[in-house]
This record gives structure tokens, sequence and C-alpha cells, in this order.
């Protein structure tokens, strides 16, 4: 499955997407405000985009991982993600190589994701969550199309660290 958008391609993460997704994952800015622990080496994007990839070849997968490519250059630039945490609930994850942070690409790639899960999968909801420091983020599920409907106070913890999140929603009904 192949989604496009003006500017940008967005297929199935592969394995050989490790090396970038790693150059991208262990960035100064990226996995903390995204939330995810930062891959100490090149082998845990491996094993991360290994699994990814085997999700694709599932009959009912629990999730979708897209990589993000230009259309002109087809050079790689991130990852999004749409995953099942309940029955018809999509829920939305991406990050960017900071190199191509502020071109509206993140926008633009989760606008044709939420797209996605309305239409070929009949989600009756989407939403996604983003750390409250992270403004940059909150704009992209705003341009996507999605409301904030609140704070999670105390929602995740990585180490020691545990910090609110803002939850992000889009009812079907509403679109």
């Amino acid at each position: 499955m192949e989604l496009l958008t003006t500017r940008l391609r967005l297929r199935p993460i592969r394995q050989s997407d490790a090396p970038r997704v790693y150059a991208m994952a262990s960035s100064p800015g990226v996995a903390v405000p995204a939330g995810y622990p930062t891959p100490k080496t090149i082998r845990d994007s491996r094993t991360y985009a290994a699994r990814a990839s085997a999700e694709w070849r599932k009959r009912k997968p629990r999730q979708l991982t897209f990589s993000i490519l230009r259309r002109g250059d087809t050079i790689w630039i991130g990852l999004i993600s749409l995953r099942w945490p309940h029955n018809g609930v999509g829920e939305l994850g991406y990050s960017l190589h900071p190199a191509f942070w502020g071109n509206g690409y993140a926008s633009e790639a989760a606008r044709r994701v939420v797209a996605l899960a309305f239409t070929k999968f009949g989600a009756h909801r989407v939403q996604a969550t983003c750390w409250v420091k992270n403004p940059r983020s909150a704009g992209v599920l705003k341009n996507a199309g999605l409301r904030k409907e609140g704070t999670l106070r105390g929602y995740l913890k990585r180490g020691q660290i545990v910090r609110d999140e803002f939850m992000f929603g889009l009812a079907r009904r509403e679109r």
C-alpha cells in the first residue's frame, strides 16, 4: 500500500530503512519529544524496522508504519504510523528527521493517514497524543484536522520522568 500527497510518498517501512531510522531517532531532540526511547545502537533500529515491516504481512495488522519520502527526489524524511488501540479507533504516531522540520511534511502525511483511517479502515475515531512541551507536534495534529480534547496528567513515563500529554482526536461524525 502506497499513499501519495502533493509532495510526499508514504510507503510501508522496510528493513533497509533501519539506518535512516537510526539517524533520525538518535538525533538530538527527536526521541524525547516524541516519547520513545532513543535507540542505543543501529541494531535497535534494525529490530524496530523488522518488526514494523513484518506487521504489514499480517492479515490484521495492529500497526501500519509508513516511511515518508519526498515525491520529487525520494529522499527519506521520517515515519508515520497508524495503530489500532481499540476497535475502530486509529492512533497516529510520527517522527521526522530534524533536517526536514518546519516544511509542513508531518502535517501533510498526517492528513493523508487520517483520511486513510476513515475511508479504508472505517475508523469511527482517530486520535494522537503529544507532549505538552512540544508545540510543533500540537500544530501538526491541528493541521491534520484533529482537535485538542484535553490534558492527560502523568500519562507517559520514561525512566524516572513522568510527563503530561495533550490528547487530540477527531470523530467520524465531526469530519
